[in-house]
């Protein structure tokens, strides 16, 4: 960390983002998770010393949203969203919180994924408190990174904007369009029975690697549809664990999945089509494949590229000489629940979606500082 001077000596945009991956706010889902109150605190503080409207929003014990009020001329509500949780810092090659400057890199956990966004939006925010321009509401949520549930409840309020802009790194591309994922667990049981009489048993583990042939098949029929802007459709086997002992028939096999869904599909149709192919399957016996109930539902989302967020986003941009163009990626966001609540939303952010969740996460500082000036130009309406 840089000596005290020299931190001050920083832009306030970089200092704060200096600031928010120093406090650790990793999802409780991760073994080292310790959920984002302190984080929230520190933003609710921040914002209450810049004078601004500021409450908490809670979501479950312990995590709250921290939502953030700039009045502007009542014309118009622009909604900045951003999540404060990060992935675990664990197998980090460098200090995940203790920030590191180097040159054009800001480095620790959450740098880019996504608290050097959350820092511009913040940053941009304060400054220009009493200033000309739309209504502004930030909105600092829990649990992206696993259940989608800060802005679920944020959904769930009532809230209502004109547009909102969800900040993930995009390397400041406009996204338009991303995937949406279902999540869940397939399951083959079996008869335990002593590994020196296999006979006995019958193995859960091998009507898995059956099964598991069977997913692989339907994984490549899923690649056969594609959007031109996203990609295809996927299924990817991403846990594994069965067995009890090296001397036991496994009676148990569990197998972890995820779905990525294309923009117009339903997660949830997505699941039950999966439940309905394994049943047509020659491999499949009933009691072998047990679909569960899924663990995790987002929608992925798509707008036009004339719609009014993508006009006002691309607008701040290109006037300040910064060129982009609309484009889809295949991740999913906070945006999917967001347009499905009836608020028309894009994607944008500094960084580099290849550096999140990176055992040497960073950010570029110069998008950092184009990020916030992107921003000061959207509140200012423009002007």
């Amino acid at each position: 960390m840089p000596p005290a001077e020299v931190t001050d000596l920083l832009e306030p945009v970089v200092r704060l983002a200096r600031e928010l991956i120093a406090i650790k706010s990793v999802n409780p889902c991760f073994p080292d998770g310790n959920g984002e109150g302190d984080l929230a605190q520190f933003i609710y503080d921040f914002a209450r010393k810049k004078g601004l409207d500021v409450s908490l929003q809670p979501v479950s014990p312990g995590r709250s949203n921290v939502l953030i009020r700039r009045d502007g001329n009542g014309k118009e509500t622009i909604l900045l969203e951003g999540h404060m949780d990060t992935v675990t810092a664990e197998g980090m090659t460098i200090d995940p919180f203790d920030p590191l400057l180097d040159d054009d890199r800001l480095y620790g956990r959450g740098a880019c994924d996504a608290k050097g966004c959350l820092a511009a939006m913040l940053q941009s925010v304060a400054d220009k408190k009493g200033q000309q321009g739309p209504d502004v509401l930030l909105a600092a949520v829990v649990d992206e990174e696993n259940g989608f549930s800060g802005v679920q409840a944020l959904v769930a309020s009532g809230i209502k904007a004109d547009f909102a802009v969800v900040g993930e790194p995009t390397q400041l591309a406009v996204v338009i369009a991303h995937k949406g994922v279902v999540r869940g667990f397939v399951k083959t049981r079996g008869i335990s029975a002593h590994t020196s009489q296999p006979e006995e048993g019958i193995n859960a583990i091998q009507r898995m690697a059956r099964l598991l042939l069977v997913l692989d098949r339907y994984d490549k029929e899923l690649r056969m549809k594609s959007h031109s802007l996203v990609g295809s459709a996927t299924l990817t086997v991403s846990f594994i664990q069965g067995g009890r002992g090296l001397n036991l028939v496994p009676d148990e096999c569990t197998v972890g999945l995820d779905r990525r869904t294309l923009p117009s599909e339903d997660p949830m149709l997505a699941w039950e089509e999966l439940r309905r192919f394994l049943k047509s399957q020659p491999e499949f016996v009933e009691g072998e494949g047990l679909l569960e109930e899924p663990v995790l539902v987002n929608r992925g989302m798509e707008i036009a590229a004339d719609s009014l967020p993508v006009q006002r986003l691309m607008a701040a941009i290109r006037s300040l000489g910064f060129s982009s163009e609309p484009i889809g990626v295949p991740y999913t966001t906070d945006a999917g629940e967001l347009v499905r609540g009836g608020i028309a939303s894009v994607v944008f952010g500094p960084g580099n979606i290849q550096q999140a969740h990176k055992a040497d996460e960073w950010i570029s500082v110069q998008q950092l500082r184009q990020a916030k000036a992107i921003f000061d130009r959207l509140i200012a309406g423009g002007e």
